[in-house]
């Protein structure tokens, strides 16, 4: 019973020793707490053999049910070890900025990659790729000026954001083990929300931009239409 400091005798066993001399019930108990201690006793008293068996067949059944209960205890403590260590990667993930590409290693270096706990590289910026966990993490987190996005896509879709969390879990359900950037998982979604809700999305389309040559050039075809007129 190595590990053990303890061990039950139950009352119902005083009958055991009741029927015993105080002789014999003391050679008896000497004999039990040799046995817990593993010490390996061994008695050629037939008597004692008699009323130790028993009590061991029970030792035996509490010391199996200790040892379950150890083995649960070390499995309990592994997997909130793991939750733990998965919590913090997931913020360290998440608390470097999205503005550039960065890579922390531990020598100070900064290059394209992040490096989470040696052995996961993570592309941070505007192509980063996400699980579908951290895409509805983000989803339903408020941002900066910013209300939560199924927040926002309940109002442009006339529904309540209970409504698109269900889809969304749906919809997380087709793109099981997908990783993607978060503007493409977005217009994905919206996609499949106008489909289900039967209406219309339309992704924003991205923002021309102008220099002074081409302002200059459109100054000359207006002049120059203006000219031909």
């Amino acid at each position: 019973m190595q590990g053990k400091k303890s061990f039950l005798l139950y009352t119902d066993q005083r009958e055991v020793f009741d029927e015993l001399s105080d002789e014999d019930a003391g050679k008896l108990i000497k004999h039990i707490f040799a046995y817990v201690n593993d010490e390996d006793p061994i008695t050629s008293d037939k008597l004692l053999k008699v009323a130790f068996l028993p009590i061991k067949t029970q030792l035996k059944r509490d010391l199996k049910t200790w040892e379950n209960k150890q083995e649960q205890r070390k499995d309990a403590a592994k997997k909130s070890v793991e939750s733990r260590q998965r919590t913090l990667t997931s913020v360290n993930e998440r608390s470097i900025s999205f503005g550039d590409n960065v890579n922390v290693n531990g020598n100070g270096n900064v290059n394209d990659n992040v490096n989470v706990n040696g052995n996961v590289n993570k592309q941070i910026g505007a192509g980063a790729l996400f699980s579908l966990e951290d895409v509805f993490n983000d989803f339903k987190k408020e941002k900066p000026l910013k209300r939560p996005y199924f927040e926002r896509m309940a109002e442009i879709h006339s529904t309540d954001s209970d409504t698109i969390e269900k889809l969304f879990k749906k919809w997380a359900t087709l793109k099981e083990g997908e990783s993607m950037t978060i503007a493409k998982a977005e217009n994905s979604f919206n996609l499949y929300i106008g489909n289900n809700l039967k209406t219309s999305y339309k992704p924003a389309e991205k923002s021309k931009t102008y220099n002074v040559f081409d302002e200059l050039y459109e100054d000359l075809q207006k002049q120059k239409l203006l000219k031909n007129g």
